[in-house]
């Protein structure tokens, strides 16, 4: 919890190794641009969830 906040990554479709290369590319981030990033993957989940449900 390095920027007070868990890591959130939206991984469907994604495998272990473009998961851990986000992870290692978005520890540098400044908080700001990683509370804005975090809030992507968010909306990111929530349209693969609504999408599963829709579809």
């Amino acid at each position: 919890k390095k920027f007070g906040f868990p890591f959130i990554i939206a991984v469907k479709g994604k495998n272990k190794d473009e998961i851990l290369n986000d992870f290692r590319k978005r520890i540098k981030n400044k908080i700001n641009l990683e509370f804005e990033e975090a809030k992507k993957q968010v909306k990111k989940i929530a349209n693969f969830r609504l999408n599963e449900i829709i579809n």
